[in-house]
């Protein structure tokens, strides 16, 4: 018995000196490393979302800006309380989930306190807050553009699955300055997940705001007169036996020409990026993706064919490389045969003897036709680095993605197509037909720098980004022709094409109408344009302006696009509609 006693109380003690041992070998030798793994257990990290900056306009009012909603999640299971909760929610039952999924996205603030006294200590139902952006004072979706969560792609170049990423027009264009800098907290849970405290680690960093030239009166009047057009466009059709439109497709862009800021971009047909930031996305979305109409696309920077407004590119090439003078006339009549061809001029009479300020004020064809038809193949490639000069054919400036347009030459033909230049090619090129190219924006850049008298101006839409404000770019252009230029914008508002809807307008404007012809198009369906400026006088009291409407398959220029233009006009020059009325 004695031995066994022995035994027994040798073997405890060495139980409890190995248990010893092993004790202090983990709290002695290895604690620094199972204290790692045991505070690894209960402490966790979060990425805290960073606002995005805000977009204001030129006044500072908001365009758009982030705001904290509210979710409502269910991750599966039983709730309590459903009889009240799923008449709040619209629902006739919970649905069946395999994880955490969105009831109620976006729950409005008079039912959060309801929710949250019906989720209070609810493991499978709870209220989660986010950021959203909102647009309270939405511009034309096509310019001001969207933001989605980030895709696979931009989670991989360090975007978090849950962040606004900036998808198109101005929300893309200045992502780098309207994205934040995430924030890092660290979460203590227990061992249910339940979170117990937190602490910020690092502060999140909002994006900056930015500050556009864009005013928004002036942008809703430019988008109010793109709607109001499609009468316009329709009593045209109505004449040439066509189908009516049922919306408008065009642009309008609107500027100072003396800094180049953008004061108003509107396209057509648009569409609310509200829609965008909800979550889910709702199906409206879909719907526009899938449209033919294209409401995406930002018309006021794609190319399009310019029709006459390209003539007066044609009128400064043709005086400065010295084609013909100030003074040098031709006949302006009804038709002129070239080349075996009969070309017409959109008058079936004789207009008589013209200089290049009529041919501008009554956008005589023939006498393009005349003037180029001297030099066909020599006068193409100048017209078109001449029309560059202008500032077609090349980017504005504009800090949104833009298309450059096309300005043909004999070896862009031989390069394209292998095939020479024929002069009669030349002749359409001159009254901004054929392949020729430009986009509203391009063109009303043309025509701010006539109005500056050769001093072309830097487009941009942005005019302060934080405390940085950016100044306005303007570059000479070589011509000693202006005042005959701005004396034929003159005389098409006093006396020639658009003197029925702006001849008496309080405010003295110069402008040019365009109808460009569409390749497999009926008469009646061609591109309608109006660029105009004012004060086109010296001494008038009014600031400048530069205005360009465009309306895809619109008809005339005279009946679509001119009254547009005159609408923002009235709208910016504070001219009443009495005023603005034709007299």
């Amino acid at each position: 018995m004695t031995g066994r006693l022995y035994a027994l109380i040798l073997f405890f003690l060495v139980a409890f000196g190995l248990l010893a041992l092993r004790t202090w070998q983990l709290q002695v030798l290895e604690h620094e490393k199972y204290a790692l793994r045991s505070q690894g257990n209960y402490l966790k990290t979060e990425g805290i979302p960073a606002p995005r900056g805000r977009i204001l306009d030129r006044k500072g009012r908001v365009i758009a800006q982030d705001r904290l909603v509210v979710d409502l999640v269910y991750e599966g299971g039983e709730v309590p309380f459903q009889e009240r909760l799923l008449p709040l929610l619209g629902l006739s039952a919970l649905p069946p989930v395999k994880g955490p999924t969105v009831l109620k996205a976006g729950v409005p603030e008079h039912l959060l306190p309801t929710l949250a006294e019906l989720t209070a200590g609810q493991k499978n139902l709870k209220l989660v807050e986010r950021i959203e952006r909102y647009y309270p004072n939405p511009i034309s979706g096509p310019v001001l553009g969207y933001v989605l969560q980030a895709n696979a792609e931009q989670v991989k170049q360090g975007y978090s699955p849950d962040e606004q990423v900036g998808q198109a027009g101005l929300e893309a264009a200045l992502e780098t300055y309207l994205r934040g800098k995430r924030g890092v907290r660290a979460v203590e849970v227990n061992v249910r997940g339940e979170r117990l405290r937190e602490s910020i680690l690092e502060e999140p960093t909002p994006g900056q705001d930015v500050v556009l030239t864009l005013d928004l009166d002036l942008q809703r009047a430019a988008e109010k007169a793109l709607e109001e057009a499609l009468a316009d466009i329709n009593a045209g059709r109505r004449q040439k036996g066509l189908p009516p439109a049922t919306r408008v497709k065009g642009a309008i862009v609107a500027l100072d020409p003396r800094t180049g800021e953008v004061l108003a971009m509107a396209s057509a047909p648009s569409f609310d990026p509200n829609l965008f930031a909800r979550r889910p996305v709702p199906q409206e979305v879909q719907t526009l993706l899938q449209d033919k109409d294209f409401p995406l696309l930002n018309r006021a920077v794609q190319p399009y064919t310019p029709g006459s407004t390209f003539k007066l590119a044609t009128s400064y090439a043709l005086l400065e490389e010295g084609y013909v003078s100030p003074s040098t006339s031709f006949r302006c009549s009804p038709y002129l045969v070239y080349g075996g061809q009969v070309r017409r001029n959109w008058a079936g009479y004789d207009m008589g003897p013209m200089t290049v300020k009529e041919a501008i004020a009554w956008s005589c064809n023939t006498w393009y036709y005349q003037a180029v038809a001297q030099d066909p193949l020599g006068v193409v490639d100048r017209l078109a680095a001449r029309a560059r000069l202008l500032g077609l054919g090349e980017a504005t400036g504009l800090e949104i993605a833009e298309r450059t347009g096309l300005l043909p030459t004999r070896a862009w033909k031989r390069e394209t197509f292998g095939e020479p230049w024929y002069p009669g090619e030349t002749l359409s090129v001159a009254i901004g037909q054929g392949p020729v190219l430009a986009t509203p924006a391009q063109v009303a850049r043309m025509l701010a720098t006539l109005a500056n008298g050769g001093q072309k101006p830097s487009l941009h839409l942005v005019k302060q980004v934080g405390q940085k404000t950016l100044r306005p770019r303007l570059a000479p252009v070589p011509g000693r022709f202006w005042q005959t230029l701005q004396e034929g914008l003159r005389k098409t508002v006093k006396e020639g094409t658009a003197r029925h809807v702006l001849g008496s307008f309080p405010v003295p404007t110069g402008g040019k109408t365009g109808t460009a012809e569409t390749p497999g198009k009926r008469a009646g369906l061609e591109h309608a344009w109006y660029m105009g400026y004012g004060p086109a006088e010296p001494g008038a009291p009014y600031p400048p302006l530069v205005v360009v409407a465009f309306f895809e398959n619109g008809g005339e220029g005279s009946r679509v696009a001119l009254p547009a233009v005159r609408k923002v006009m009235a709208a910016y020059w504070g001219i009443s509609k009495e005023e603005a009325q034709d007299r």
